[in-house]
């Protein structure tokens, strides 16, 4: 069963990502942390006990890493892209069988990539990333991590909270077809995803504030 876990928001910077966060919401995400096999860091905060709100970009004081990055941050494109303006980058989703479950996507054709042990301070999880460390379907395709099966609480509880909540996302793909046959088939559960059939990849999320507010991000 795969279970929506986060929103990533990608930027050229950090400082950049804020920005567009604050300017669409009001709010100041407060400072995650760094990942120290893929060069990046990130901001976040809690969409609530098992749900949360990602930035990230590349970390310009990391040494380059021996592997392409995540999220495809080291393709030209992408990085053109986001030196324009930060925008819902990717949406994850957590496995209770990665393995499995990366198995049965690539023999629908779909390549996520390969388990790499992820940390962040004292935190450790699984993430699939493919070696040339795109985001499968020119962008389309869920990322798919694992988080500890002897895990307490969803890292989201320890995250601040600032009263923002999930009201929907959208995907807009010409692989709609494509990506609504994975989850179909690895199974899904709160997946608050539309998927629509579209010329060009693009993922809009709409937040409700603590205000009472809407927030559109896209």
């Amino acid at each position: 069963m795969l279970i929506f876990d986060h929103i990533a928001i990608g930027c050229a910077t950090l400082e950049q990502g804020a920005a567009y966060v604050a300017d669409k919401t009001g709010l100041t995400i407060p400072m995650g942390g760094e990942h120290p096999l893929m060069g990046t860091h990130n901001l976040l905060m809690s969409l609530g006990v098992d749900t949360f709100f990602e930035v990230i970009s590349i970390n310009p004081t990391a040494p380059k890493p021996a592997q392409n990055r995540w999220f495809g941050l080291d393709d030209p494109a992408v990085q053109k892209s986001l030196s324009s303006r930060a925008k819902p980058h990717s949406w994850i989703l957590n496995s209770d069988n990665l393995e499995a479950d990366l198995a049965t996507a690539k023999s629908l054709g779909i390549d996520l990539g390969t388990p790499r042990t992820q940390t962040r301070g004292d935190l450790t999880w699984r993430f699939a990333v493919r070696d040339d460390g795109a985001i499968p379907l020119d962008g389309a395709a869920p990322m798919i991590m694992e988080w500890p099966a002897n895990m307490q609480a969803h890292p989201a509880s320890g995250m601040t909270d600032m009263g923002a909540r999930i009201k929907s996302i959208v995907l807009d793909t010409t692989y709609a077809q494509e990506v609504n046959k994975l989850l179909n088939t690895l199974g899904n559960g709160n997946m608050p995803i539309e998927i629509h059939d579209s010329p060009d990849t693009k993922l809009t999320v709409t937040l409700t504030l603590q205000n009472g507010r809407e927030a559109v991000l896209d």
